[in-house]
């Protein structure tokens, strides 16, 4: 195992042997082969790796996306593709959050009801849901920007939205993909503020793909993917 650190019965989350690929019309790709991780609860985890390596991959796998062709994914000792597709489904809805590169914020709806929309897709209460959103938009420090539809946000602001979204069903993990990606260099640090004040305030779980080796730098823990497999890196040595 690659991860031998972290692969105990005290993980959040684990990868175990994880093979992952995909047909094209000349090839078959290996994107994943036999990659072992383990995410320990309440930390923020890094992972970087050149582009096209498969960090996007792995999140989905590890966030019940993308099935991957052998393998488990452990949460909490449970593999969670051996269950059923309902069992996946509430596992991605209530366990899981995810924040993605480019927002996927819905155009024609306010930061309010884009962040409530997980809550209502797992049947919370209206009212309770648009408390819960209010909250966190809130205590994002968009206060003055609930009605604001996304057009009318900046990509920092866009970005608080969709990690406000990520956390409205309380998740145990959240899986970020490239979250500062297309933020400028004061929004990105000022969201990993933010992610790193939720971690210290409530243990929030994190796993972060980056590429920036700043971002990576302030992660509690970093792995690298390369060649389908996952190793610890040093990130004291990443700067």
């Amino acid at each position: 195992m690659n991860d031998t650190a972290t692969l105990n019965a005290t993980c959040l989350i684990q990868g175990v042997g994880v093979h992952k690929s995909y047909k094209t019309a000349r090839e078959t790709l290996h994107v994943l082969k036999d990659a072992d991780l383990g995410v320990v609860q309440g930390e923020v985890l890094g992972i970087v790796g050149a582009s096209g390596v498969g960090k996007s991959t792995l999140l989905h796998v590890l966030g019940g996306l993308d099935r991957p062709d052998a393998g488990q994914v452990l949460f909490k000792g449970t593999d969670i593709y051996s269950q059923g597709s309902v069992f996946l489904d509430r596992f991605r809805n209530r366990k899981i959050g995810f924040v993605f590169q480019f927002f996927n914020l819905l155009p024609d709806f306010t930061a309010l009801e884009n962040a409530m929309f997980p809550a209502l897709i797992g049947d919370m209460d209206k009212k309770m849901a648009r408390e819960r959103a209010e909250a966190l938009l809130v205590r994002m420090g968009l206060k003055d920007r609930l009605t604001h539809k996304p057009g009318e946000l900046s990509g920092g602001e866009s970005q608080r939205v969709a990690l406000a979204r990520s956390l409205i069903n309380q998740p145990d993990l959240l899986l970020a993909d490239e979250p500062t990606g297309n933020l400028d260099a004061r929004a990105g640090d000022a969201l990993l503020d933010l992610i790193r004040e939720l971690n210290q305030t409530y243990g929030q779980t994190f796993v972060l793909v980056t590429h920036s080796q700043r971002i990576a730098s302030r992660m509690d823990r970093v792995l690298e993917l390369a060649g389908g497999k996952v190793q610890p890196i040093d990130k004291d040595l990443i700067l």
